[in-house]
């Protein structure tokens, strides 16, 4: 008898995506797995114009928004508060977080997480996580109003809440805060290299014995682009930056001479977090 080697996770794999509500958890870790493994592609690629053009109508409506912010308040306060009082009795609470929206919730962060990690940002790693934690409460309010979601909180109404069962609430507000004072404190890229230091270490100066400048995958990093300059290499990140090529410089004795010093800021022991010159 023989055994396919992915036969044992692939059975598991179906049955969690039969059950109802767990197939959006699975798509996002599908969508995860893939930017992490094809760190260029038409879906990184997408995801990085999506991602660029909401941060450009972040920017604009931040600028605009505070002028009238006070007048759009005046105009849409009175009616939203009248609607809330008149039909209060048949405003009702959604249930708690269920495992599909806490195991969503986790993977945008970690997304998010995972984008801050290498040099200048992986915009489509960021774009994911954005995209996930922004759609996230719309799907979980819209699959309230579903048969099967009306059927499952009348049953969970009726039993008695888990052990754990009021601190779904805070779950993920606490996973946001968490994720975004990791980002605030530069923690995912900080702790992603001193993790991988002795293995781009190696690599370095491997390449700079030999003049191989091959691209390879190293601790995680996909290092699409080698060159050696003034007795040193840099490594161009493949998926890092939009405008510029962003990535990791080991120069055992300094940066070379000649060079901005401003595309390079020292991270100890010869390393250097690199940026090259703009596209445009």
């Amino acid at each position: 008898m023989t055994i396919a080697p992915g036969r044992p996770f692939v059975a598991p794999l179906r049955r969690f995506a039969r059950r109802p509500g767990h197939r959006a958890p699975l798509a996002v870790a599908a969508l995860l797995a893939l930017l992490l493994c094809v760190p260029h592609g038409v879906v990184h690629d997408a995801l990085v114009v999506a991602f660029v053009l909401g941060g450009f109508l972040w920017t604009t409506t931040d600028i605009l928004f505070p002028p009238g912010a006070v007048v759009l308040l005046l105009i849409v306060g009175p009616p939203a508060a009248l609607l809330a009082v008149r039909h209060r009795k048949r405003l009702k609470l959604p249930a708690r977080p269920g495992n599909s929206a806490l195991l969503c919730c986790a993977l945008g962060v970690t997304a998010l997480l995972l984008g801050e990690s290498v040099p200048g940002g992986d915009c489509g790693l960021l774009g994911l996580g954005a995209f996930t934690l922004l759609a996230l409460p719309v799907g979980w309010l819209l699959w309230h109003r579903t048969p099967l979601a009306r059927r499952t909180a009348t049953a969970t109404a009726t039993a008695a809440p888990g052990r754990f069962g009021r601190c779904r609430w805070a779950a993920a507000p606490l996973l946001l805060a968490t994720g975004a004072l990791l980002i605030h404190y530069d923690v995912p890229a900080d702790a992603r290299f001193a993790a991988t230091r002795s293995a781009l270490t190696t690599h370095a100066e491997h390449t700079l014995a030999t003049g191989s400048t091959a691209p390879a995958w190293v601790a995680g990093y996909h290092l699409e682009q080698t060159r050696l300059v003034g007795g040193g290499v840099t490594f161009t990140v493949a998926g890092t930056g939009v405008f510029a090529p962003h990535g990791y410089a080991y120069f055992p004795h300094g940066t070379p001479a000649g060079k901005s010093a401003g595309y390079y800021t020292e991270l100890g022991g010869g390393w250097y977090s690199w940026s090259g010159p703009d596209h445009f």
